[in-house]
């Protein structure tokens, strides 16, 4: 019995070798299809739309509690915003409509509001869209993805975290990629980071992120009963900074893929697997509870003459990873690099590895 069992795993190994996509264990949860039918999405009104529409359709990549900066000039406010590409604010509602109607204009982004009381193109009612909150670790993600789930047929918006209060630091860069991308791949029509490191959020006792974090904002809200306003470190200045940077590349990585986001799930069906060496921690009893069970999620959407194949790891390890198309393709390219991962298109197969939190973006061609 022991001699067949080293006889077997002897002819694995050599099959391994003989082909570089053999060997690979499925994750039969990776593969998301959130909108199968169509995506619930709004214009720059909030107008709800379940067709993409090239020239009203949005995918609002906000911004929270922002002040318009008046020192920029009445029309320039949120011009810190727009530099980092984001494509809307929810303003701070001490500050007066006015203002930041103003701001929101010559700034060329949408004020998001509760409900549109007033006639501006400027305004954004997401009131028609459903709000979610998304768990600061990225592990936990399934939670957003079952509560977007109850509201379909909504748009959905993911609420992301870009503060700490009390003892809490920043999420680093690569959680707020994994958990952007999470987001997009469980069915998010717009992504909402909370929040800019401004006075207003200091006094609060939060730390936010702005492209031009200070220790002390030297802003203090009245009333002898409030706390003192929160004092940053000069690491937490170079964390929020580090964020800022981070989610501004990750909006301009967004905002280039609408057009394939929303648009309704590729009807096409292909398998995610992890290398056989970490099948044991995929499949062990204890995995879950020990958090090594890896945690892969995946989308596909049609795109241009293929696809816009989507992987995130939501770990903070990396993972050998292979994709089983149930045909063949083209090619498959990165989006983020020059060079392409492995691939066999005659037989529909890729392989690749993916780094702590990481995102892959593909172009498949047909």
């Amino acid at each position: 019995m022991l001699r067949a069992g080293i006889v077997a795993a002897l002819l694995l190994l050599a099959g391994c070798a003989g082909d570089p996509f053999a060997g690979y264990h499925d994750l039969p949860d990776a593969v998301q299809r959130p909108h199968p039918q169509a995506v619930p999405h709004t214009d720059r009104q909030g107008v709800v739309l379940s067709a993409y529409d090239p020239l009203r359709s949005m995918l609002p990549l906000g911004l929270s509690g922002a002040l318009a900066d008046y020192a920029a000039g009445p029309s320039r406010g949120f011009q810190a915003a727009f530099a980092a590409d984001f494509n809307a604010v929810s303003a701070d509602p001490g500050q007066p409509l006015p203002a930041l109607l103003s701001a929101a204009n010559g700034s060329r982004v949408q004020l998001l509001v509760p409900r549109i009381e007033t006639a501006d193109a400027a305004l954004l009612d997401a009131g028609n869209a459903v709000l979610i909150e998304m768990p600061r670790d990225p592990m936990q993600a399934g939670r957003f993805a079952a509560t977007a789930r109850d509201h379909a047929g909504q748009p959905v918006w993911a609420l992301l975290p870009a503060y700490a209060r009390g003892g809490e630091n920043l999420i680093d860069p690569g959680q707020a990629r994994a958990l952007a991308f999470a987001a997009l791949v469980h069915g998010a029509s717009g992504l909402i980071w909370q929040g800019e490191d401004n006075y207003a959020a200091r006094n609060a006792g939060a730390l936010g992120i702005s492209a031009a974090p200070r220790l002390d904002y030297g802003i203090t809200m009245n009333g002898a009963d409030r706390p003192a306003p929160r004092r940053a470190s000069a690491a937490e200045v170079a964390a929020s900074k580090r964020l800022w940077d981070a989610v501004a590349q990750l909006n301009r990585r967004i905002s280039r893929l609408r057009g394939a986001l929303l648009q309704p799930d590729a009807d096409v069906g292909y398998r995610l697997a992890i290398a056989e060496a970490t099948k044991a921690v995929a499949t062990g009893a204890d995995a879950a509870a020990s958090g090594r069970a890896p945690v892969l999620r995946s989308l596909l959407k049609p795109w241009e003459d293929g696809w816009l194949l989507i992987v995130v790891n939501l770990q903070a390890e990396s993972h050998d990873i292979r994709l089983a198309f149930g045909h063949g393709f083209r090619q498959a390219e990165h989006l983020d690099s020059d060079v392409r991962p492995m691939q066999d298109a005659a037989r529909g197969l890729l392989r690749d590895r993916i780094g702590p939190y990481g995102v892959r973006l593909y172009k498949i061609s047909r």
